[in-house]
């Protein structure tokens, strides 16, 4: 087999086709397919006969069937099959703001606020804001524990509290104007529903 150029190695003439240079290269491949030195030899040929096509493409002076694909050709293709449109992304801030609760973070999240919010069902209604308050400072602490930032865990848990009081309130008021009777106190109803709120901010915020 002649070392002079790839055409040669592959018994091809420049002006062959690519049906031919495909056919040549199978033949011999499958004809010297024990010796890989040999098959390595007519691969490298194959790909400088592609390259050299492909430069001649470049340049306007080649003309190549559509089922020809070169490299570059199939980038571009990938390229165009990407979506135009990207799923928005949320903000970094609130990237930054979420968290995976370990299974003991999020026992201990919903534990606390649970036994909170019993407590509160069966203790007088007057005692709602202390127990609210022991709600906060615990929540605070927990959020505290995550990131050890006093500044970062305060803020959250203060956020936390006025969603759950308003979601409290809100549910009070919806029962309210339908006209629905429930068996605890509007304030006790309120403590559950922050109660609920700190347990889920608490856990899957940081």
């Amino acid at each position: 087999m002649s070392e002079q150029n790839p055409y040669e190695t592959l018994g091809l003439a420049k002006t062959a086709s690519f049906e031919e240079i495909q056919a040549a290269k199978q033949k011999l491949s499958a004809q010297y397919e024990g010796d890989r030195a040999v098959v390595d030899k007519l691969e490298a040929a194959y790909d400088a006969i592609i390259m050299d096509r492909l430069r001649q493409r470049q340049q306007g002076t080649l003309d190549v069937p559509d089922k020809i694909r070169f490299a570059e050709t199939s980038q571009k293709k990938a390229q165009a099959s990407q979506p135009l449109v990207k799923s928005p992304e949320l903000p970094q801030w609130l990237v930054n703001l979420r968290d995976t609760p370990e299974t003991n973070t999020l026992y201990t999240a919903l534990g606390v606020n649970g036994a909170i919010a019993i407590a509160g069902i069966f203790l007088a209604t007057d005692l709602t804001s202390t127990l609210l308050t022991v709600a906060l400072v615990a929540n605070i602490y927990l959020l505290y524990r995550k990131e050890q930032r006093f500044e970062r865990a305060a803020p959250i848990g203060f956020v936390v509290l006025v969603a759950g009081i308003a979601l409290g309130s809100g549910v009070n008021a919806l029962l309210n104007s339908t006209g629905v009777t429930v068996a605890i106190a509007p304030e006790h109803l309120l403590l559950v529903f922050t109660s609920i709120v700190f347990g889920l901010g608490t856990s899957f915020l940081r």
